[in-house]
């Protein structure tokens, strides 16, 4: 062998070995943060979102846009495949987004929402909700079908039309059937720069976070198991939570009829030191009721269901189906990074699936944290594949401090920052919402309130029924529970309470089932005048003489309350927004099988010439079809012999 030759491969040995000897020296220093290194300003960019994570430049030109400003989006409604946690299942998705579009406006702005229906079932029509929103004036885009308008059939399109005239955290979200636990769903903030938290002054930056409990089967097999004797009333169980519509499956415990990759993505929040971050944060989920922690950092309420609050601290936050917070924390730890804690409460949930995974913690980053941080994230981004990924030495909030101190937030203690004085009641109703089975039924479980089970007429939503457009009496009968008649004002079997314009409302909600329910209207919010959990003595149930005891002092305004198992709650509202709005569980399954009622405002001041021709068009199209979209009671043959799911 010639010497230039011999002098080469003597070079490349010693540079590999060099090499071997720089990753196993990488590996022992920074892994285990042998402070050693100078300081690298590279780091690994961040994976949030940039529709989620919103930077101070962009919110500030909706700040400053000029009003009122025309918002046009086209939206269009699909069946698609996805993994968001590595599983693959067909999903309901707008413009090919999970979770779907987040909208961003101003106080004062109009949104007008262009939605093409391309579904792929003939009967599989859609519509969108926008959750919190009053629509004064615009019952007509308020999007419940069977209430306000028939469903957008497939191949159609209807446009949502209606300006802001509030601001806050709201969402929007499927209507019809189980769309929502299919995936559409999504954000709306509205911005209004004479709020009382201030972008700059309270606050740097916002992130807008999404809780959703996730189902490996569709919505629709997993209700029909539930609406089946096979269920015994057990409402199906998530299989696993999702943050910002991602998660990490264990490919490993996944039943063998789905199909599961690893490596489904990691979602990381980077926070800059000293900086403030307003986090908005919705649990759009089925069933679940989410608790949210951040290890090492507090988290400041200054927002409930879209109304501003006093600031109230806590180091967890437990957050009902449908409802929303906004907290404000201080990026001030002194570790680099930590971890942000998400579970499913899974007190109510009767089974666990097979490979059921509760918590989906994230990881937030420092981007200035100390410089051997920051050579860490430098090596682990140039030796990616050969390096394990970096953890967290940050600990839960119970593990480090004493039971006392680690408090949930008490929401009877929230303030809202507008002090309205709480009026006498006009009316006052008793409800009590139940899940009930019956044996004529085959033991299907069934949503009720009081003794109605909710049944939409086919082709004669209730808006349109009322201002004459269609008669009840015209459409397709449905089977009901009972088996008496449909209604004979509204068709279908409905509770729809009539209440005079501007009216109080005292509502007295009386819960005797074994689980929460967390209850939501439509059109108004509500003060929340007590809640009441059962105790050792049995079931609370309300009573007369807990009138005293009312919080009447500035008590918090909402649009969800969670009604206790066994317990109670007396919400109290002004009924000052014609229309017909809907008042039910937020639980996806107990609303699918029946625990919905309405309430009638004012109906003779509504003017009827907000209905548009698109909606009656989509009405006629629904009573053409007639029987082809009734489905069949829960219990029938065509249920009995369905399989469970996991």
């Amino acid at each position: 062998m010639s010497l230039p030759l011999l002098s080469c491969s003597r070079n490349a040995l010693l540079l590999f070995i060099l090499y071997c000897l720089i990753i196993v020296f990488l590996q022992h220093t920074v892994i285990n943060d042998v402070r050693i290194f100078p300081y690298i300003e590279r780091i690994r960019p961040s994976r949030s979102s940039t529709q989620i994570q919103a930077s101070a430049k962009a919110i500030r030109k909706i700040y400053d846009a000029e009003s009122p400003k025309i918002h046009d989006l086209n939206w269009r409604v699909k069946n698609e495949t996805r993994a968001p946690d590595g599983v693959e299942r067909e999903m309901v998705l707008v413009n090919g987004q999970f979770p779907g579009p987040v909208i961003r406006a101003k106080k004062g702005d109009t949104l007008r929402v262009h939605v093409q229906n391309d579904l792929a079932m003939f009967n599989q029509s859609t519509s969108v909700h926008f959750h919190g929103l009053y629509q004064r004036g615009t019952n007509v885009m308020d999007g419940v079908p069977g209430v306000t308008q028939c469903g957008i059939p497939p191949g159609s399109q209807l446009t949502y039309v209606f300006d802001l005239k509030q601001s806050g955290t709201f969402w929007w979200h499927s209507h019809s059937k189980l769309q929502r636990i299919d995936g559409m769903f999504g954000g709306l903030i509205v911005y209004d720069p004479e709020e009382t938290y201030i972008l700059g002054r309270d606050y740097d930056e916002e992130i807008f976070i999404i809780l959703h409990d996730h189902y490996h089967g569709v919505g629709d097999a997993n209700l029909d198991w539930y609406l089946s004797k096979l269920s015994t009333g057990f409402e199906p169980v998530p299989d696993i939570g999702l943050l910002n519509g991602q998660g990490v499956a264990n490919c490993s415990r996944i039943p063998k009829r789905y199909t599961c990759t690893s490596g489904a993505p990691r979602l990381t929040f980077q926070f800059k030191r000293g900086q403030r971050y307003r986090l908005r944060i919705l649990n759009s989920s089925a069933f679940s009721e989410m608790t949210l922690s951040i290890d090492d950092h507090i988290l400041n309420v200054i927002e409930v269901d879209s109304t501003e609050v006093e600031v109230s601290s806590a180091y967890f936050l437990s957050i009902s189906p449908g409802q929303r917070y906004s907290v404000i924390v201080e990026a001030d730890s002194n570790l680099d990074s930590v971890y942000m804690r998400t579970q499913m409460q899974s007190s109510c949930f009767k089974y666990r699936p097979y490979g059921y995974k509760s918590d989906f913690s994230t990881v937030v980053e420092y981007v200035s944290p100390s410089p051997t941080a920051r050579i860490k994230q430098s090596t682990r981004w140039l030796f990616k594949n050969w390096m394990p990924p970096a953890r967290p030495r940050s600990s839960r909030w119970n593990d480090v401090l004493p039971p006392d101190e680690c408090i949930d937030l008490d929401v009877s203690s929230l303030k809202p920052k507008l002090s309205l004085d709480v009026p006498e009641p006009d009316v006052r109703y008793t409800i009590s919402p139940k899940n009930m089975q019956f044996d004529r039924m085959h033991l299907a479980p069934f949503g009720f309130i009081n003794r109605t089970s909710f049944l939409p007429a086919i082709g004669a939503p209730n808006l349109q029924v009322a201002l004459g457009f269609v008669n009840a009496s015209d459409t397709v009968p449905v089977p009901t529970i009972s088996g008496r008649q449909n209604t004979a004002v509204w068709g279908g079997d409905q509770l729809v309470t009539e209440i005079p314009l501007g009216s109080v409302v005292e509502l007295i909600i009386n819960n005797d089932d074994e689980g929460a329910h967390p209850f939501h209207l439509h059109g108004h919010d509500f003060w929340v005048l007590r809640v009441y959990a059962e105790t050792k003595a049995g079931i609370g149930n309300w009573r007369p003489e807990y009138v005293s005891s009312y919080v009447l002092d500035n008590p918090i305004r909402r649009d969800v309350v969670t009604i206790p198992r066994l317990g109670h709650a007396v919400i109290r509202f002004r009924a000052d927004n014609p229309g017909i709005w809907a008042f039910h569980c937020h639980i996806a399954w107990h609303l699918a099988s029946g625990m919905m009622m309405q309430f009638s405002v004012g109906m003779d001041k509504f003017d009827g010439s907000s209905v548009t021709d698109q909606m009656l068009e989509h009405c006629q199209i629904e009573r053409e079809l007639g029987a082809k979209l009734i489905r069949p009671l829960p219990g029938d043959e065509m249920r009995r012999n369905n399989q469970p799911m996991s």
